[in-house]
């Protein structure tokens, strides 16, 4: 499955120097009160894909399809999401389809806003935290879509590690 990761130039070194890249949880991209949002991820990565290599808690995300469209990021809108100066690298990879745990993009939003996810809104009615979490299995139907939740699609990739045999491409950039 090709897939596009951005990465700091210092993870990128890492996977250069060991072979392997795992998530760094002190570089999560996430404030600490989204770290119920990571850690239901990596569960989900866990329960429909496997286990974690001893010592990882948290997968590496990349992308699947920005905006529908399954071609290369335009780094010139995707380089800011790290601190201005910072060098980033793109990644073009090719990973094992059965080693990645594809999500829709908008719908995890609801995810980290606590929010209900389902594909069948009823805005009049109150749901439970059980009904809210259960809703939640719907960012996993990334290709489907509805009046809620339309195209184009942008859709998420997780992993537990990449290797870096997957690497096809290696692209370094600015963060601005």
């Amino acid at each position: 499955m090709k897939l596009w990761s951005i990465q700091h130039k210092a993870a990128y070194d890492q996977l250069q120097e060991e072979g392997v890249l795992h998530a760094n949880e002190k570089y999560l991209f996430c404030e600490d009160e989204l770290r119920f949002a990571y850690d239901w991820m990596a569960d989900q990565l866990e329960k429909r894909v496997g286990k974690a290599p001893n010592g990882v808690h948290y997968p590496v995300w990349a992308w699947y399809q920005w905006e529908g469209k399954r071609k290369r990021l335009d780094m010139r809108t995707h380089r800011r999401w790290s601190t201005k100066g910072t060098p980033i690298v793109l990644l073009t990879l090719e990973i094992p389809d059965h080693l990645v745990l594809l999500s829709d993009f908008d719908m995890w939003h609801c995810v980290l806003n606590h929010g209900e996810a389902s594909f069948s809104v009823d805005f009049d009615k109150i749901y439970s935290e059980q009904e809210i979490r259960e809703s939640w299995n719907d960012i996993f139907m990334w290709d489907k879509s509805n009046q809620y939740w339309p195209e184009p699609k942008t859709t998420q990739a997780v992993f537990w590690e990449l290797k870096k045999e997957w690497v096809v491409r290696s692209e370094f950039f600015v963060s601005v």
